[in-house]
């Protein structure tokens, strides 16, 4: 038992504060509404709605665990307490103190309370599975790094943005097939809606607002569409991959490359949503504990063999 206390503990914490502190959800009626639609005879409508801009995965988890706001938003709090602990885990964290203390940081900060209110889980869940990605590409497991990548689109579309991490693989034609991979899983979560005809998503279209860092430099209220959201993809990709190339023997990689991808597409967001950091909180709780664990400083590290 006392094995399982540095996972459990804030696990347990993180769901009974839950019901006191959290919020009405945001966006989560949203995509219940949408989620019910996926999970019945007339799945193929559920993104006719063009303001349904998150993926199939959510949508599932919308519409059967989020009917009941006050369960979802307890699941959440407790999957982000543990999910926290367990990628410092597989970072390279092994004291159970620190692992306890990142998951207990994951409550006191309100990070297990963010991935509720705004309706968007992913914005700070995703970057976590990023890292465990990282660590399994690092390690030459690309097959199961990829699926991760890819799944992570099946809960909202820029989770594909984790291909960077894949660039820790050791050659270059591994991460290049693994990038194949992770994109192709990705296509295939999308594909059926796009070929039922009504896949609304790509219709959607966000304003610049004046107080984000696109506001500084473009009037404010000017429309941002997807083709410029695949330019601020490529954008925060071409950012993750230089972190790895220029921290790939670092073993504070696997979580900088992450938080570089997030970082990036932050700057280039067109819209300041607080719940868009919750992904820089995410990666920041994990590289303190890799921090506590192995310190600040950033030596050289062999390259591990090919599973």
């Amino acid at each position: 038992m006392r094995r399982l206390l540095p996972w459990l503990g804030p696990a347990a914490a993180a769901a009974a504060l839950e019901p006191f502190v959290r919020s009405d959800g945001g966006d989560t009626w949203l995509f219940v509404k949408a989620g019910r639609i996926l999970l019945s005879s007339d799945w193929s409508r559920a993104f006719a709605d063009r303001s349904i801009q998150v993926g199939p995965l959510q949508l599932a988890l919308d519409g059967t665990v989020g009917r009941s706001p006050e369960v979802l938003a307890v699941l959440l709090a407790a999957a982000a307490a543990l999910l926290v602990t367990a990628v410092a885990r597989v970072a390279g964290v092994e004291r159970p103190r620190l692992l306890a203390l990142a998951g207990l940081a994951a409550v006191a900060t309100g990070f297990t309370t963010h991935v509720f209110d705004a309706g968007h889980p992913a914005d700070g869940l995703l970057p976590l599975l990023w890292v465990i990605a990282a660590v399994e590409a690092r390690r030459g497991r690309t097959v199961r790094a990829a699926l991760l990548v890819g799944l992570s689109a099946g809960f909202e579309t820029w989770g594909v943005l984790g291909l960077a991490a894949l660039a820790l693989a050791p050659s270059l034609r591994s991460a290049a097939r693994s990038a194949v991979l992770a994109a192709g899983v990705a296509a295939a979560l999308y594909l059926p809606f796009v070929l039922a005809g009504h896949f609304a998503m790509g219709g959607y279209r966000w304003q610049i607002a004046s107080h984000s860092l696109l506001g500084h430099v473009v009037a404010a209220g000017t429309t941002f569409g997807w083709p410029l959201r695949f330019a601020q993809g490529g954008g925060a990709l071409v950012a993750g991959v230089v972190a790895a190339r220029l921290a790939r023997r670092s073993p504070h990689a696997v979580w900088l490359v992450p938080a570089a991808v997030v970082l990036a597409r932050l700057a280039l967001d067109p819209q300041p949503h607080g719940y868009y950091f919750d992904g820089v909180q995410a990666t920041a709780l994990v590289g303190l504990a890799l921090v506590a664990a192995r310190g600040l400083r950033l030596p050289r590290v062999a390259r591990e063999p090919l599973a």
